[in-house]
This record gives structure tokens, sequence and C-alpha cells, in this order.
């Protein structure tokens, strides 16, 4: 038996979409940083972000040692 997909899941995201996020994350500060992720994991499949989740952890680390 298989779950129904997520409705809300929009797929994987694209990789121009991806590239332009990594982007945009390295200038995000930790209140954008929080809800940036909380949204896009929530609509995004996972796996397609993975280059996007080291950026964050990447972003974090540089925030963290401010």
């Amino acid at each position: 038996m298989r779950a129904d997909p997520d409705p809300l899941c929009l797929g994987a995201a694209p990789a121009e979409l991806v590239e332009a996020w990594i982007r945009s994350v390295r200038m995000m500060d930790r209140d954008a940083l929080a809800l940036f992720v909380r949204h896009t994991w929530g609509h995004w499949d996972a796996a397609s972000l993975r280059a996007l989740a080291a950026a964050v952890d990447t972003r974090r680390a540089h925030l963290d040692g401010e």
C-alpha cells in the first residue's frame, strides 16, 4: 500500500532555483535563515536540497562565529 503524496510538496527543486537560494542564504541573518529553512523544506523534496543544506550549515556556522 502506497502513501498518498503530500499535496503541499512541490517535488524536486529545480537546480537553478537551488543555486539562487544558495547565493541568497549567504547574506541571511538568523531569523531570515530559520524562516527560509522552515518554509523551503516544508514544500520541496529534501533530497533535491542537499547542496542548499550544506550552504545553510555553512551560514549558521558563520553566524555562530560572529
